[in-house]
């Protein structure tokens, strides 16, 4: 049994991989900001500790306690403040974050060289956890999460319903995806193996690729939308980097973590991602 802080584990992902901590027998606590939220953790056998994930004071007594700390809240500004108080750690990065062609396979050796404004600072964070002589860290980089309340993949379920179902970029982009309990899995399996991987990094998406034009197509079908699906040009820096083709190979993941795809993909399980959505948001 390992004891371990979830910063984030209230949010779409933390709480999931805090469920499958505790659900594996680990002592598990998650920093909540909410008081709401309490009850939650409490009911899923996660000790609920009160705090801010940018405010290291508010848990640092209890971080100098466990023996790994998973930060599933958005990737922070400022690795350095967590570097200094923990031994083992797992951080999620994301994959929009490599160089080269968006059609050519990114592994976790590729060059990191990404050209969204969004992500620009993020490999040098990596960087610094990767390379740190004060934790043991290791990087998650999930693609797209889809299931349960739906997260990002919600937009195109609140469209549908609204009568606005469109895309970012054309329905040529391509985007990797992968079900929030499979990265839950992910992270049981990097805590399990800290003191073996430390240093690793590792992509963790579905074994193919989706287009979005076919994503939006199993959208309209399951919700019935009869309007005309559209495409449009990005006005962000967030909406440039969901525009962005990207294929990535999870076999680092299979061959050392011993993690494969279990949950149905996308378009393959769209019937139950959508009574999923509805049953948390209806």
């Amino acid at each position: 049994m390992v004891k371990v802080l979830v910063l984030g584990a209230t949010g779409f992902i933390g709480f999931s991989v805090a469920q499958a901590l505790a659900r594996s027998g680990h002592e598990t606590f998650g920093l909540y900001r909410k008081v709401e939220k309490t009850k939650e953790l409490a009911k899923n056998e996660i000790f609920p500790i009160l705090g801010d994930a940018d405010d290291v004071s508010t848990w640092i007594s209890i971080a100098e306690q466990v023996e790994v700390i998973i930060d599933a809240t958005s990737p922070f500004n400022d690795g350095e403040k967590h570097t200094k108080i923990i031994l083992d750690a797992v951080f999620e990065i994301g994959i929009w974050v490599y160089d080269g062609s968006s059609y050519n396979v990114k592994y976790e050796s590729t060059s990191l060289k990404t050209d969204k404004k969004l992500m620009t600072w993020r490999p040098s964070i990596e960087k610094a956890i990767v390379e740190s002589k004060f934790i043991n860290g290791i990087v998650i980089r999930p693609g797209g999460v889809y299931g349960k309340s739906g997260s990002l993949t919600a937009l195109w379920f609140e469209g549908a319903i609204k009568g606005e179902l469109f895309g970012i970029g054309t329905k040529d982009v391509r985007w990797c995806l992968v079900h929030v309990d499979d990265l839950a899995d992910s992270y049981l399996r990097a805590v399990e193996r800290a003191e073996l991987i430390s240093g690793q990094i590792f992509n963790i998406i579905n074994n193919q690729s989706d287009s979005i034009g076919d994503i939006l197509e199993a959208v309209a079908r399951i919700t019935e939308y009869k309007g005309e699906i559209k495409y449009k040009s990005p006005t962000n820096e967030y909406e440039e980097a969901m525009a962005s083709s990207g294929i990535f190979s999870n076999k680092k993941a299979q061959t050392i973590l011993g993690w494969n795809q279990r949950q149905l993909g996308f378009i393959d399980g769209i019937n139950i991602w959508w009574n999923s959505y509805k049953a948390y948001t209806q």
